[in-house]
């Protein structure tokens, strides 16, 4: 799910900021995968955020403002979006008014599935058949939504055994195990992640990112506050990898190190997240090490940062 996190901007420096004109394709395929999920929740969102920066993308930036009013015209609950990304106010009311949306979705959902499952008996097999094929994309997380609701006896049963027998990518593992939250399961379950035997206790697991450790948030929120009015495009893809990395590494030995680890080493993490970030977006990379106040010791960890993290995304 899509985060944005202290995305307010005033009027004042809205002029000053550009997107990237390479940063384009990836927000608009962000939309695309946003909007064919139906989680207009977060198109909203992201289309807020987008739209308080300038860029030479004219025809895009016209068509993210139609969309996002189309949106709000559309679905008038979804005003409440805008007030929430453009402050970092949160009443109880606003958490409370959250809560019930969510909760009317999964009701629309489980209904979804009972006729589903009343028409195909083999509808959740199907479901869980279609995790093992490739590639992993959206459809993978739409299916493990469905799961998380499913009414079976024996699907958390299934799940477990899925978990700990499939070779699959860190992220669908990590993913099978907060579904398995969902459908309140408990217990420890094990499973390997490359070579290293992985045990971890279900209900411990995050349930999103907010939930982690804050030493394992600590990176991404240093970089953002190094380059948040410098560079706004680079500071919210880095959170979406640095999400995306932490769920990876869940259980493993290098989760544990960095939970535990001390402070200074969190320069190096943030140091080698806006390496490898500015990398994929192709931009020309900042003195890192003056920007973090790394020193020439800090060399080699900060190399094996970016191996770390990069393997990480992509490992099979």
């Amino acid at each position: 799910m899509l985060t944005i996190t202290n995305a307010k901007k005033s009027e004042s420096s809205k002029a000053n900021v550009v997107l990237f004109p390479k940063t384009y394709d990836y927000y608009q395929l962000e939309l695309t995968r946003l909007l064919e999920a139906e989680r207009y929740k977060d198109a909203v969102q992201l289309l807020s955020f987008l739209l308080q920066f300038e860029g030479e993308q004219r025809e895009i930036r016209e068509e993210w403002n139609s969309l996002y009013h189309w949106l709000l015209q559309a679905f008038p609950d979804l005003r409440e979006v805008e007030a929430t990304v453009t402050s970092t106010i949160h009443t109880e009311q606003d958490h409370k008014d959250d809560d019930e949306a969510e909760l009317s979705e999964s009701d629309l959902m489980r209904q979804q599935l009972a006729k589903k499952q009343m028409l195909d008996e083999e509808y959740i097999e199907r479901l869980l058949q279609s995790l093992k094929e490739p590639p992993l994309d959206e459809r993978k997380w739409m299916v493990l939504e469905q799961l998380a609701l499913a009414d079976s006896e024996t699907l958390t049963d299934d799940l477990i055994h899925y978990l700990e027998t499939e070779e699959l990518h860190p992220l669908l593992r990590f993913g099978l195990l907060t579904t398995l939250v969902k459908r309140g399961a408990k217990g420890k379950v094990t499973y390997w992640h490359g070579a290293e035997q992985i045990v971890v206790q279900i209900e411990d697991t995050p349930l999103d990112y907010s939930t982690f450790p804050v030493s394992l948030r600590a990176p991404a929120e240093l970089l953002y506050e190094s380059m948040s009015v410098r560079d706004p495009s680079l500071t919210y893809f880095a959170q979406e990898i640095w999400q995306q990395f932490v769920k990876a590494i869940y259980g493993t030995t290098l989760y544990k190190q960095m939970r535990d680890e001390a402070e200074p080493s969190v320069a190096i993490w943030a140091a080698a997240l806006h390496s490898l970030v500015s990398r994929l977006l192709q931009l020309d990379a900042d003195d890192v090490f003056r920007i973090y106040g790394l020193s020439s010791e800090d060399r080699m960890d900060y190399e094996r940062g970016i191996l770390r993290i990069s393997n990480a995304m992509i490992e099979d």
